[in-house]
């Protein structure tokens, strides 16, 4: 079996020459373009060059589908963890890291945000410990050290395909050597560690195929110990009282089913939680479903918050 580290030798070799590029892209469209009403026909060559890409890429680009009559050729990348709305929305719904709030005066109808750092070479910066992936966040930009909890260890190693290592901590943002902590209340629904000087959060999501381990339930790998003092859902309102917030926690974890580790694509919401140790986490949400770490159904939670909104 060939080993990866002669992967891109063994991509090179089955490419003849060509490479992968966006000329390459271009080539493609503009043959899909100039014959519409004729079935494609791929040089053997093409075809190599295109399986080697998928291999060197580990699935996470999707070949392009080629139909008779199609002009356009669209490839779609997408990451694990949450990312559930077209990619550009999520890139220009990033808010200036450490500005996050959740309060009316942002208004009664609050926009889709996206507090998630978007995805770095393929992957989502993220820290594996051991079963369990976490997901850094943009905001807060540096962590009061306040809040940490204790040392979980240190990176043992970093690797841009954090997807194939297994056991120890991995991290593809943070440094090799350098501690992972806990984060107070959040029981290993978050951790913190330093990346390029500052301290970073990281929320518990899902990922390669994996979200809750054992018999954790969503308060385990969301909430923790910690308390919602206020929450915002996208397109519906927001909720500043802390009893009402805690009123509607109850509903979503009395109620919520855990579905599966994969995340619905057709959740367009987000739901951001704010919690009484000024950390904000995120889910998102859609069709009586909620996701981070694995999907949840709780269309109870959904009739339950417009109501409160409503009053």
């Amino acid at each position: 079996m060939p080993k990866l580290e002669n992967l891109r030798e063994i991509t090179d070799r089955n490419l003849g020459g060509l490479k992968a590029d966006a000329h390459l892209l271009y080539q493609i469209k503009q043959a899909a373009s100039a014959q519409p009403k004729q079935q494609f026909k791929w040089r053997p060559v093409l075809v190599s060059g295109v399986a080697a890409v998928v291999v060197l890429c580990a699935g996470l680009i999707a070949l392009p589908l080629l139909q008779k009559g199609q002009g356009d050729i669209d490839i779609v990348s997408r990451s694990a963890g949450g990312d559930t709305v077209p990619q550009a929305m999520m890139l220009t719904a990033n808010v200036p890291a450490g500005s996050v709030n959740i309060s009316r005066a942002q208004g009664t109808v609050p926009s889709y945000r996206n507090l998630f750092a978007p995805e770095q070479s393929g992957n989502f910066p993220l820290i594996k410990v051991e079963n369990a992936v976490y997901r850094m966040l943009t905001s807060p930009s540096s962590l009061s050290d306040s809040v940490l909890g204790e040392s979980l260890g240190d990176v043992t190693e970093y690797t841009l395909e954090p997807a194939v290592s297994t056991g120890g901590i991995v991290s593809n943002v943070v440094s090799a050597q350098q501690t992972v902590y806990a984060v107070k209340g959040m029981k290993g629904a978050a951790v913190a560690a330093s990346v390029q000087g500052s301290l970073r959060v990281f929320q518990r999501v899902s990922y390669s195929g994996s979200a809750v381990v054992g018999s954790e339930g969503l308060k385990d790998v969301l909430l923790g110990s910690a308390q919602v003092t206020a929450m915002e859902l996208s397109d519906v309102g927001i909720i500043d009282q802390a009893a009402k917030a805690q009123e509607l926690v109850a509903v979503l974890l009395q109620n919520a089913q855990f579905e599966s580790a994969a995340n619905s694509a057709t959740q367009k919401q987000s739901l951001l939680l704010k919690l009484d140790n000024g950390l904000i986490v995120q889910l998102n949400a859609g069709n009586g479903m909620l996701s981070a770490c694995g999907t949840w159904s709780c269309p109870e939670f959904f009739d339950a918050f417009a109501q409160a909104v409503s009053q």
